[in-house]
């Protein structure tokens, strides 16, 4: 087999690849270097990691999207480094190449479902009260509503990352309903039913995660409506794409305590424009698109790939599979 991955991958991980396989060829392809010749030497190849660092020099380095994309036609299986789809390059990836294709999303669950956790926390038990206080060297004891146990969680976008929010929600002995198209039985949920059902569950929700894929389905679903229908003290937490979230709206909700709180690790334009009422909306906690941030994000990503490369060599099906 021929593989293609980056320098970096191939400093830390060589000895990985060739326990799967001694006799594989690694080709290994240097973002810095973007006038290397090897760029256009690549032969037809079996599977192509796009890491973070390949991606980031696509995304960085606009001149190096056609000689990237040419060695993705090359081949048969790319696993991408990204947990979803809507980069520009891997939308080219789809369009324009014939490998099969896998995301990454499994592997951001765990510190995606930290980030929740943690801004429920945050929120619960008025850290951000406390953090004032101390700066102005008063004791004020408020501990806010003391603790998650009992609270009720609505996780609209049930797949990987919200079964994780679930797993981890219900070690603080939370209720749990996943929201999905095609509801599936889980033992971290009380309860998976559908969207359709969204609207009847929110006056009850304490917390509303949505962790939404961005599509022309999903646009702007979560507006107004919904915020009226929300609970006044409860708090709204967006993981998913910014695009969902109709801002104008979320901003107005805060400002006229429809809803208590939201946070925000992602936003229709990134970066968060600097005219934008979420960044002084009352209660509004925006943090730069980093929940999914972990040091386990590389490992887990190529060990991802490892694993399929070993199922694609195998005749199995592929893990993560991305289909149109």
């Amino acid at each position: 087999m021929k593989i293609v991955v980056d320098s970096l991958i191939s400093k830390l991980y060589e000895s990985e690849i060739l326990k799967l396989d001694p006799n594989m060829e690694i080709i290994v392809l240097n973002p810095e270097d973007h006038t290397n010749p090897a760029w256009g030497d690549i032969p037809e190849i079996d599977a192509l990691f796009l890491s973070y660092q390949f991606l980031f020099a696509v995304r960085d380095h606009k001149h190096l999207f056609e000689p990237m994309l040419e060695v993705a036609k090359k081949a048969k299986f790319i696993q991408s480094g990204y947990s979803g789809m809507d980069d520009p390059f891997l939308q080219a990836v789809l369009k324009e190449t014939n490998a099969i294709v896998a995301n990454a999303s499994s592997i951001y669950g765990k510190p995606m479902a930290n980030y929740v956790l943690a801004q429920m926390l945050r929120w619960n038990k008025r850290i951000d009260l406390h953090i004032e206080l101390q700066k102005e060297k008063t004791w004020m004891p408020n501990g806010g509503d003391g603790e998650l146990t009992n609270k009720n969680l609505v996780i609209y976008g049930y797949g990987g990352i919200g079964k994780e929010i679930a797993r981890i929600a219900k070690s603080f002995e939370m209720n749990v309903t996943g929201i999905r198209r095609s509801p599936v039985t889980c033992e971290f949920a009380d309860e998976v039913t559908t969207p359709e059902d969204l609207m009847d569950m929110l006056p009850f929700a304490d917390f509303l995660v949505t962790v939404l894929p961005d599509s022309e389905r999903t646009r702007n679903i979560i507006d107004k409506k919904v915020f009226k229908q929300m609970n006044p003290q409860s708090m709204f937490i967006n993981v998913g794409r910014g695009s969902a979230v109709n801002e104008a709206d979320l901003a107005e909700a805060l400002n006229t305590s429809e809803i208590a709180a939201a946070a925000l690790d992602t936003t229709r334009k990134e970066p968060l424009e600097k005219d934008s009422p979420l960044w002084e909306a009352k209660n509004c906690y925006i943090t730069p698109h980093d929940s999914a941030h972990s040091l386990m994000s590389l490992p887990r990503s190529f060990n991802l790939f490892l694993e399929n490369v070993a199922n694609l060599k195998d005749g199995k099906p592929i893990k993560n599979l991305f289909e149109l």
